[in-house]
């Protein structure tokens, strides 16, 4: 835990994280980092075909070692993790009230932090094509009908806010794309934030969840989805994380 500055999560507030995985090739941090990992997360990554493939995993599996360590007095490498059974990590040991969700695109990877609230993150990377034939087959109709009225330039930010949306509010729900995209849907007006709608056979009230969408690079569009813990929202903060 050595040179991670130690930080504190009010009640309600989200902390998110980003980093380069780029950044451990450059500053030769990647011995460093593998050596944090688990044998089963040595397992994972050697899976990998790619090498870039590979980093990414190494670099997400550290920050959330790294920055977990941020809030509590554990070393890295001391963590052990569970999945559900939807590929949700999860703390396993030591016991601790906080509760996390990663995601990763080209060039950057994502960490949210709570204390106690479920969460859910996801992030995508504006540089690559948008696949619009997703919308029109699995969002919901009014979200394909605002793509499409959209002019060519602009459907591919709207495509990926819609998707990060979507994959943020199904990682809350601890199910991934078990829950069907088209029975929720979302509604986006410039300066407010994003307004989500439910249908009533997924037995959830959109009123419990808060959400916010972040910009950390003028090439990537984060969506965050939280748990509402009482009549005010806590706040949603953007940081980044050097590799230590």
């Amino acid at each position: 835990m050595d040179g991670l500055m130690r930080r504190r999560l009010l009640a309600g507030e989200v902390h998110v994280w980003c980093s380069e995985p780029s950044e451990l090739e450059r500053n030769g941090l990647v011995a460093s980092a593998q050596a944090l990992l688990s044998s089963d997360e040595h397992e994972r990554m050697r899976r990998f075909r790619f090498e870039g493939d590979r980093l990414t995993f190494l670099a997400t599996r550290v920050l959330v070692r790294q920055v977990l360590s941020r809030y509590e007095p554990i070393a890295p490498r001391d963590w052990t993790f569970v999945a559900t059974s939807h590929g949700r990590p999860e703390i396993a040991r030591p016991s601790s009230a906080l509760r996390f969700n990663v995601s990763n695109t080209s060039g950057l990877v994502v960490l949210a932090v709570t204390h106690r609230l479920t969460v859910g993150v996801d992030v995508e990377s504006l540089s690559r094509p948008a696949p619009i034939e997703v919308a029109d087959r699995f969002f919901a109709p009014a979200e394909a009908r605002v793509l499409q009225s959209l002019p060519p330039s602009e459907r591919t930010r709207c495509f990926f806010e819609f998707w990060t949306l979507k994959e943020s509010y199904s990682k809350a729900r601890g199910l991934g794309l078990a829950i069907p995209l088209d029975r929720f849907w979302f509604t986006l007006e410039p300066c407010r934030r994003p307004r989500l709608e439910i249908d009533p056979l997924l037995s959830d009230e959109a009123e419990a969840w808060h959400f916010a969408q972040l910009r950390p690079t003028t090439e990537h569009v984060i969506a965050v989805c939280v748990r509402r813990s009482g009549e005010t929202d806590g706040d949603i903060t953007l940081g980044w994380h050097r590799f230590g």
